[in-house]
C-alpha cells in the first residue's frame, strides 16, 4: 500500500516535466540515500543524468556548511547467468561521469575532479563513483552516462538501478527502496535525458528559421548511430559557434540497427529513403556525410542513390564534406588468407560479407564495390568541396590501412613518421625496427592474426590485445563471449593535454596526376614489398593476385577527376574503435582524430557562394503541389545504373548468424508483448504503465531478454 502511494505521487511530479525527477519535499527513508532510480536500455540507447547539487542558498554561506562528497552507484540488475548469452546480448553497461566544465583539451588540477568511468558493468556489477565536493560554491554540476552495450538484437535490454548517496556505505549496502522513485533531498536535482533528447535537443534551442546544414552520420557493422557516434555528434554541435549564419543538425539513421549484415545496398537505400523522405525540408541548403567503417561504403552508396532517384536533391542541396573513418572502400580480401575469403563469401557476415568479399553481384555480374567506385557517385562526389578519408596506419584489426587509404599512399613516408613517432614516446617503445623479418613484436601488436580478425568482424566493439601470435586453442563462442578489452588510457592522458603523443602521421591531398599510371611499380614510394605496411597485402598465393588487381582498379575509379585528403593516425588499441571516440573515455585515443575532423571540415568557412550548381538551374516551386510532384522518385533510372534501385531476391544467409539472431528475437518480443497484454487486461492497479511494464519483464525475463 505504502509502494502505490509512493509512486502516485511519483508520477503526478514526473507527469509534469518526464525528464526531471526531483521532489520538493523528502519522502520517508534514510537520510544517506538522496536519490534513487530504475531503468532500461537497449541496443543504441544511453541516458545522461544531470545531477546539480545546491550546496547552499543566498549570497551568505552557512557557519555549518557540509563539504562531504557524494556517492554515486549504476547497478547492472541483469541475472548473473545473462553474462553467458553474450549473442543475445552482450547485458553490459558502459557508465562514465564527469564535472560539467570537463573537457578533454583542458589540463585538470584537482585529482578529485578526474572523470570516472567504468567500460563494461557486466550483470550484478556495480559502479561507484565519488562525487567530491571539495571547494565552496553555491552549485555542483555532474554529468553521467549510461549506455547499453547490446550489440546483436533490439529486442534484449539492461535494467539497472541509479544511486545516490551521502556515504559510500550508504549506496554500496542493499536497500529496499521501491522502484522509480527520485530524489529525497530539496538540495539535489536530476534531469534525465534519454536518446531522443540528446539527439533532437540541439536542433530544438537554435532559431528555426536559420538555413540548415544537413551532417549524417553513419555506423559501421554490428554498430550504432545514437550510442557510438554521439561523441561525434556532441563535438559537430560545438561547431556551432563558427556558424552564425546557419544552423547545424546532426542526424543519423537509427533503422538499420542489427541490420548490418543485409547488404551495402538495403542499408545505403534505406538511409537514402531516411534523408529524403524524413529530414529533407526547404530549410535544408547544404549536406555533409560522416562514416564509420562500413558507413562509409553506405554513404557513398546513398549518394549514388540520391543522385540518381532523386535528381533534385543535389540540385537544391549543396554536398560540403564527404568524410570516412576506417572505411573498406576497397574491401577486406587481399589483407586476408584465401579462408577468410571463403567465409565471406559464404556469408560469415551475411551479404555484407559478400559485398567487402569483392563476390560478383548476380545481375550485374560486378562486385558492388566496383560498381559503386565509378559513376554516378564519381559525377557527384566531384561537387563535394572536401573529400577526406582517415585510416589507421597500425591497431586496426579490421580495416587495413591500404582500403581505408584508397591504396595510394607514400608508405614509405608513413613508416618513417612511425619510426620518429617510437623515438620520441615518453612511452612504451610503438615501433623498433619494423621493416626486418625479426620483428615480429611489433607485427604481433600492430597488425592483427587472421582469426582475430574474424572475431572483430563479428564483434567488432571487441578487440584481443593478447601479445602473443598464436591463435587461440579455444572455440568462437568462448574466445567471443571472453574477449579482453582494449587498453584503457592512461590517467595522465585523460588529465593532461600535454602527456598525449600525437597522432596525426599522415596528412596530405592527393590528386589524380599523384596516382602512378602503370600497374604496381615495385620499389617506387606507393608500393615497397619491404615495408612491413604493406606485407599483408602482397603475401599470399597466386589466387588473390587477381584480387589485388581488382582492388587497384577500383582506387584508380575512386580518383578519377578528383583529389582526396588522406589522413593517416597511430592509434593505440583498439584503434578501429578509438577513431570514433565509440566511448568518450574508454575510447579517449581518439580524441584528436575528432578534434581534426571538426577543425578542418567545420571551422565555418564554408563556400557562401550561391548553394546551387553553376551547370543546373533550379527553378522555384510556385505551390506545394508542384514540389510535392517535382520531389517524386523517379520511375526510371538509366540502364546502365540499374543496379542501385532494382530490387534483389534475398538468400537464405543474407542476414548472417547474428542478422537471424535479431530475427529471432523479434519474434520472441512479439509473444512477449502478447503476454503484456494479457496481463493489462485482466487488470492493472498501478497509475503508471512503467511499471507494470518492469514488473512484467521481470517476471518472464526469459521470455523478453
Amino acid at each position: 500500500m505504502v509502494s502505490t502511494v509512493l509512486c502516485k505521487s511519483r508520477s503526478t511530479k514526473i507527469g509534469t516535466n518526464r525528464n526531471r525527477v526531483a521532489f520538493d519535499m523528502p519522502l520517508t527513508q534514510t537520510n544517506e540515500i538522496l536519490f534513487h532510480y530504475k531503468s532500461a536500455v537497449k541496443v543504441g540507447e544511453l541516458e545522461r543524468y544531470v545531477i546539480t547539487y545546491h550546496l547552499y542558498e543566498g549570497e551568505e554561506i552557512p557557519l555549518d556548511l557540509n563539504l562531504d562528497s557524494l556517492w554515486l552507484k549504476v547497478r547492472n540488475m541483469n541475472p548473473l547467468s545473462y553474462r553467458a548469452a553474450y549473442l543475445m546480448g552482450p547485458f553490459m553497461l558502459y557508465c562514465d561521469v564527469k564535472t560539467a566544465e570537463y573537457h578533454h583539451s583542458q589540463k585538470i588540477v584537482a585529482s578529485v575532479d578526474y572523470p570516472k568511468f567504468e567500460p563494461n558493468v557486466q550483470t550484478q556489477q556495480d559502479f561507484i563513483a565519488e562525487l567530491s565536493v571539495h571547494n565552496i560554491r553555491q552549485n555542483y554540476v555532474w554529468i553521467a552516462d549510461v549506455m547499453s552495450q547490446i550489440l546483436f538484437t533490439t529486442n534484449t535490454n539492461v535494467t539497472y538501478e541509479v544511486t545516490i548517496g551521502t556515504t559510500r556505505e550508504s549506496v554500496e549496502n542493499p536497500h529496499d527502496l521501491p522502484s522509480y522513485l527520485g530524489s529525497y533531498s530539496p538540495k539535489l536535482t536530476v534531469n534525465r535525458l534519454n536518446t531522443l533528447d540528446l539527439w533532437n535537443l540541439p536542433v530544438q534551442i537554435t532559431t528555426p528559421r536559420k538555413k540548415k546544414h544537413l551532417v549524417i552520420l553513419t555506423h559501421g557493422l554490428h554498430s550504432n548511430v545514437s550510442t557510438d557516434l554521439v561523441y561525434i555528434m556532441e563535438q559537430i554541435y560545438k561547431a556551432q559557434k563558427n556558424y552564425p549564419s546557419e544552423q547545424i543538425v546532426v542526424k543519423g539513421y537509427r533503422g538499420n540497427v542489427c541490420q548490418t549484415e543485409k547488404g551495402v545496398k538495403y542499408l545505403g537505400t534505406r538511409l537514402a529513403e531516411y534523408i529524403i523522405q524524413e529530414l529533407y525540408d526547404e530549410s535544408i541548403h547544404k549536406i555533409s556525410f560522416v562514416g564509420h567503417s562500413l558507413g562509409g561504403l553506405i554513404q557513398a552508396f546513398t549518394i549514388a542513390y540520391i543522385y540518381e532517384v532523386y535528381p533534385w536533391f543535389f540540385q537544391k542541396v549543396k554536398p560540403i564534406n564527404f568524410i570516412t573513418l576506417a572505411s573498406p572502400l576497397l574491401g577486406i580480401v587481399t589483407d586476408n588468407p584465401t579462408y577468410i575469403k571463403v567465409l565471406l563469401s559464404f556469408g560469415v557476415i551475411g551479404k555484407t560479407g559478400q559485398d567487402l568479399g569483392l563476390e560478383n553481384e548476380a545481375e550485374m555480374g560486378k562486385p558492388l564495390l566496383y560498381l559503386l567506385s565509378g559513376e554516378p557517385l564519381t559525377e557527384i562526389l566531384r561537387r563535394f568541396k572536401r573529400r577526406t578519408v582517415y585510416a589507421n596506419a597500425i591497431n586496426d584489426g579490421i580495416v587495413p590501412l591500404y582500403t581505408a587509404s584508397l591504396l595510394f599512399l607514400d608508405y614509405n613516408d608513413i613508416l618513417e613518421q612511425l619510426q620518429k613517432l617510437k623515438e620520441n614516446s615518453r612511452k612504451s617503445p610503438l615501433i623498433n625496427n619494423a621493416t626486418t623479418p625479426e620483428n615480429q613484436d611489433f607485427f604481433n601488436k600492430t597488425f592483427i592474426s587472421p582469426f582475430t580478425k574474424v572475431l572483430s568482424i563479428l564483434a567488432p566493439q571487441k578487440f584481443p590485445t593478447e601479445d602473443s601470435s598464436e591463435i587461440p586453442k579455444v572455440s568462437f563462442f568462448s574466445s567471443a563471449s571472453s574477449i579482453l578489452l582494449p587498453p584503457l588510457p592512461e590517467r595522465a592522458y585523460i588529465m593532461d593535454p600535454d602527456s598525449r603523443d600525437p597522432v596525426i602521421i599522415h596528412d596530405k591531398v592527393y590528386t589524380e596526376d599523384d596516382i602512378p599510371q602503370s600497374e604496381f611499380n615495385i620499389g617506387d614510394g606507393f608500393f615497397d614489398k619491404k615495408n612491413i605496411l604493406l606485407q599483408a597485402f602482397f603475401a599470399g598465393e597466386k589466387e588473390r593476385a587477381k584480387y589485388r588487381n581488382l582492388e587497384e582498379t577500383i582506387a584508380r575509379r575512386w580518383h578519377t577527376g578528383m583529389s582526396w585528403r588522406k589522413v593517416v593516425v597511430a592509434l593505440k588499441p583498439d584503434a578501429h574503435n578509438n577513431i570514433i571516440v565509440r566511448r568518450k573515455f574508454a575510447n579517449a585515443y581518439g580524441w584528436p582524430v575528432i578534434d581534426h575532423m571538426i577543425n578542418v571540415h567545420f571551422s565555418g568557412d564554408d563556400d557562401d557562394e550561391d548553394n546551387i550548381h553553376p551547370t543546373q538551374v533550379v527553378e522555384p516551386f510556385q505551390n506545394l503541389a508542384e514540389e510535392m510532384g517535382k520531389c517524386k522518385k523517379m520511375e526510371s533510372i538509366s540502364p546502365e545504373y540499374a543496379w542501385l534501385d532494382k530490387v534483389e531476391t534475398n538468400g537464405v544467409f543474407d542476414e548472417g548468424p547474428t542478422g537471424m539472431i535479431s530475427t529471432f528475437g523479434e519474434i520472441v518480443e512479439a509473444f512477449a508483448k502478447k503476454g503484456f497484454s494479457a496481463v493489462v487486461e485482466r487488470g492493472n492497479t498501478s497509475d503508471d504503465p512503467n511499471d507494470e511494464v518492469l514488473r512484467f519483464e521481470e517476471m518472464n525475463s526469459d521470455l523478453v531478454q
